[in-house]
């Protein structure tokens, strides 16, 4: 009995401690975290979430009985209430020179763990070899798509010219092969 209240206490808590959100532009439910999965529902702007959990760009929320997939840019994470704006927001903005409302959004790359346990996949890298072109195809495709080579002169910037670090001195200019 006591362990069974034990779980229960804790998944209370872990409710108590769920990040919620306000979705700042109506968004698609998604029933997966990709652009092209099928959509679980839409929910409109200002909408109140309970985040579950986050993949790369995405956030998987619960609003209500809906549940899927938005983008993590579509959410602002907290409670979404401003500082009240008005009179308030200004003198803000006077004392210390933000509106105090502030949205930030970071996407993490691969986590040490991921990169430890990577491993080359030479099957995808043998695909790649089939798109290769080489000078003649992509001639005889340019040709047969009405494509024309054209000289086209080296344009010189207003600027300085005799700047040698400038990206329009003819020295840093990249050279065919």
């Amino acid at each position: 009995m006591k362990s069974f209240l034990a779980i229960v206490l804790l998944g209370l808590a872990s409710f108590a401690w769920a990040e919620s959100g306000t979705l700042v532009r109506a968004s698609d439910l998604k029933q997966k975290p990709f652009t092209d999965a099928a959509s679980a529902g839409k929910l409109g702007s200002g909408a109140r979430v309970d985040i579950v959990a986050r993949q790369g760009a995405w956030m998987q929320v619960k609003a209500g009985s809906q549940s899927g997939w938005v983008k993590l840019l579509n959410v602002r994470t907290g409670s979404g209430r401003g500082n009240g704006g008005g009179i308030g927001q200004i003198g803000s903005v006077l004392t210390t020179g933000s509106s105090g409302t502030t949205v930030t959004t970071g996407v993490k790359g691969l986590s040490s763990e991921q990169i430890r346990n990577a491993r080359p996949n030479y099957n995808e890298l043998k695909k790649l070899d089939g798109y290769d072109a080489t000078r003649q195809s992509a001639a005889n495709s340019a040709a047969a798509n009405g494509l024309k080579a054209r000289s086209v002169p080296y344009v010189v910037s207003r600027a300085t010219t005799s700047d040698s670090t400038s990206g329009n001195d003819p020295q840093n200019r990249r050279r065919g092969p």
